[in-house]
């Protein structure tokens, strides 16, 4: 019975860490082919990939506002 639940979980293990893996380099290739580095994650697939791999983006803040309309609020 033992044998059987220590194989069960190095299966699991197995697949957790392919599961990992592949999550890790199908978010790598969107970030590449996109070019998103320098912006907020698009997708969760994106967004998961950069959360595994500890990767963090200064992300600039694009103003809401066009230029015109926003120096009538801070005069």
């Amino acid at each position: 019975m033992a044998i059987i639940l220590v194989i069960a979980l190095v299966v699991f293990a197995a697949g957790a860490a392919a599961g990992i893996i592949l999550l890790v380099s199908w978010g790598i290739r969107r970030e590449e082919r996109d070019f998103t580095l320098t912006r907020r994650a698009l997708d969760p697939v994106t967004s998961g990939t950069r959360r595994v791999t500890g990767l963090y983006v200064r992300q600039r803040t694009d103003p809401e506002l066009p230029l015109a309309s926003r120096q009538d609020i801070f005069v």
